[in-house]
């Protein structure tokens, strides 16, 4: 079973049919407005060709508010129209942006031995749009000694080389920190295929300056195995569609439980601003893939940057696309690294910042959040995994053990007395 995805632009004349429908049990249409992500509708055509008339009557189904703005201005049916608005969004009213505010952007991949993904992905920002932005690409290895990385990178001249010798990926994220030369930061990973729209999007919040982190709609690339499939059941990386804005209200809404900043996406598609790291300290090199905690470095450097009273933004305009992982067996342990890394995450809260809603979390919301998917599973309400259930049970529950060997190792690598969090701040010039 495979779904076949698909980007579909309203404002141009819809497709008399999809390509190649007829070899997929399900079809999802991506779709855009101005070339900016709006929805997705999923068709289940069981094998069979997906029409025209099928096309338009499950989009205006499903988008019909957005279908009937484009019928308004464009006056025609085949929503057609010759002008492409590759900014055509507007920003949430609560910020107050600087007008045409611009900036130097450091795009950031940290990667370990993978060169193929790697490729594709520096090849899709050879396309990006610079505008009136100052651009530059920084990649950081975190294994040299193999020379995969290294080859690739020597394929792309205009892009910049770094080495970071200690495994996991929140050293890297700080080794492109210190080298990145732009006020903005941002994080790719390097799985991802970047539009060349990109840019202008992920940087437009930032021009008001109470905005300190903007994170992106991080779609998928394909959905062609069970285990890309299950992974969006999961939830996977999107974080919907429309604008958010995270502040006070969001950090404190609360008194029992946790900071969710896990709803703010994750640094396969994010930017920072550099300076706010003087303030909230660097990535937590505890956390992250690479480490026995497995992740969790990006969500503790949101719960910092809210936690010292600065707005962060989500912003879907500024998509990327994300190739999921294809074999069941990388999903599984995927899915353990993410709850291993969940408990670790919210125990540094507990440990350095004295957030004692955690506690809540672990004795109640964590469980009883369990037991209900669970029970949807046993009910035929959910078609996910319970095999995979079990893996994010048992990921949890491996999490305080996890956070022990990575401060552990921490320790080992940097002295006794290094502070995961802060250090090396003197080196970071705003």
């Amino acid at each position: 079973m495979a779904t076949k995805v698909v980007s579909l632009e309203l404002t141009h004349a819809l497709p008399l049919s999809i390509a190649g429908a007829e070899n997929y049990a399900c079809v999802r249409l991506i779709v855009m407005r101005r070339g900016v992500p709006i929805g997705h509708v999923d068709i289940d055509n069981h094998y069979t060709p997906v029409q025209h008339e099928q096309i338009v009557a499950e989009v205006v189904r499903y988008m019909s508010t957005a279908l009937v703005e484009d019928y308004e201005e464009t006056g025609q049916d085949s929503l057609s129209s010759d002008e492409s608005d590759k900014e055509g969004y507007s920003l949430l009213a609560d910020l107050k942006p600087q007008p045409g505010k611009s900036f130097f952007l450091s795009i950031v991949v940290c990667t370990r031995d993978r060169p193929q993904d790697l490729r594709n992905c520096l090849k899709s920002m050879r396309l990006l749009e610079q505008g009136r932005h100052r651009l530059e690409v920084i990649v950081v290895d975190n294994n040299p000694a193999s020379g995969q990385t290294r080859a690739v990178v020597d394929e792309f001249p205009e892009v910049r080389y770094e080495v970071e010798l200690r495994p996991g990926v929140a050293y890297a994220r700080n080794q492109g920190l210190r080298a990145a030369k732009g006020d903005i930061v941002a994080y790719i990973d390097d799985d991802v295929t970047v539009p060349a729209c990109w840019p202008a999007r992920i940087l437009a919040p930032f021009a008001d300056h109470r905005v300190m982190c903007v994170s992106g709609l991080v779609l998928p690339l394909e959905m062609e195995t069970p285990s890309q499939e299950f992974f969006e059941l999961y939830g996977g990386l999107s974080r919907g569609y429309q604008p958010r804005l995270f502040d006070d209200n969001f950090f404190n809404r609360s008194r029992r439980h946790v900071v969710p900043t896990w709803e703010l996406g994750g640094t396969a598609n994010v930017a920072i601003r550099k300076a706010v790291t003087r303030e909230t300290g660097m990535f937590d090199e505890t956390l992250g893939p690479g480490l026995p905690t497995g992740v969790g470095e990006d969500i503790y450097m949101f719960y910092r940057i809210l936690r010292f009273g600065h707005l962060c933004y989500y912003e879907p305009a500024a998509y990327v696309w994300h190739k999921h992982r294809r074999e069941m067996s990388a999903l599984a342990r995927q899915l353990y690294s993410y709850s291993k890394g969940q408990t670790s995450y919210q125990l540094r809260t507990l440990v350095s910042d004295n957030d004692k809603r955690v506690i809540f979390q672990f004795l109640w919301d964590l469980p009883s959040w369990h037991v209900h998917r669970i029970w949807d599973i046993v009910r035929g309400r959910s078609k996910y995994p319970l095999k995979l259930v079990v893996e994010e049970i048992r990921g949890n529950l491996m999490g305080p053990y996890a956070f022990y060997k990575a401060n552990k190792m921490h320790r080992e690598l940097n002295g006794p007395n290094s502070n995961p969090i802060t250090s090396d701040l003197v080196s970071i010039e705003d």
